[in-house]
């Protein structure tokens, strides 16, 4: 019985391994503008280990500042929103 333990979770590990290696190709895919094959990827990663897959989006993200593709629009946003503060001349207080 302990050898059947065992080799469920060598085979839950080789699935995970598996799911992560799908996603992490999925992933390439997409970066890379192959969205139907980066689709097709990252769903049959999703059917064999959803948890790996989760994983890897994750590191995926955390590896990127956020926005980070539109980062000079969001500057622009800002300096069009908030005015620069200007120093102006002192007031004494008295």
């Amino acid at each position: 019985m302990a050898n059947r333990t065992q080799d469920q979770a060598g085979v839950d590990l080789d699935s995970a391994a598996q799911a992560r290696k799908l996603a992490e190709q999925g992933l390439h895919e997409q970066a890379i503008g192959h969205n139907e094959e980066a689709d097709r990827l990252l769903i049959q990663a999703q059917e064999i280990d959803p948890e790996a897959v989760a994983e890897v989006l994750r590191e995926h993200d955390a590896a990127r500042a956020p926005d980070a593709r539109l980062q000079s629009t969001a500057d622009q946003d800002v300096e069009r929103v908030l005015p620069r503060i200007k120093p102006g001349p002192e007031q004494s207080s008295g």
